[in-house]
This record gives C-alpha cells, structure tokens and sequence, in this order.
C-alpha cells in the first residue's frame, strides 16, 4: 500500500511589482503554471494551491500529496514558473494535515 505524503511550498516571484506590472511573457508563463497546477491535481498529485492576496508581496501557497519528498520536490521544480526563473521556491518542507475540511 501507498503511503500519501504532504508537502508544503511557497513559491515567490523574482520581483515585488510582479502582480501590478506583469510582462507580456511573464502572464504566459503564468497561464503554463496554472496549467501545470491543474494537471496535477487531476493527476491526484495537488491538494492544493492559490496566490496569497497582498499585491505588494505575493507569493503563492502549494502542497503536494506524493510518496516522497523528492517526487513533490521534483514537481515543484518542472513547474513551468520556476523552470523559467520568473518564480523561486521561497519554502519547502514536509507537512501532517492534522485538520481539514475535505
């Protein structure tokens, strides 16, 4: 039997004004990473993922379900954003879901 691990990230921009003044090849690079996301979660690999709401320090929240820490590890590093540099891994680490709604 799999064993379902979860792994918090948090994912930050390269610059602060990313959100107010976006680049033409940064929103498509953006799209890819929406993409990607939801890949993942149909491949059950996602639990979930969404930006933070402070236009003057945005970053975004992500937490993986994977047998291990290099497999989500490795999930967050082919995320489109991050392949591009236009977005850098701010935190990583292993999480227990002690409490959800779900």
């Amino acid at each position: 039997m799999k064993k379902i691990q979860h792994f918090y990230a948090v994912i930050k921009p390269y610059r602060k004004d990313f959100l107010i003044n976006p680049k033409e090849e940064e929103d498509k690079l953006m799209k890819d990473h929406f993409q990607y996301l939801k890949h993942l979660l149909k491949q059950k690999k996602l639990f979930l993922a969404g930006p933070t709401l402070i236009q003057e320090d945005p970053s975004g929240i992500i937490i993986f379900e994977t047998e291990t820490a290099e497999e989500a590890k490795k999930l967050l590093e082919d995320d489109p954003s991050i392949k591009a540099g236009i977005q850098k891994i701010a935190d990583f680490r292993p999480i227990r879901l002690s409490l959800t709604k779900i």
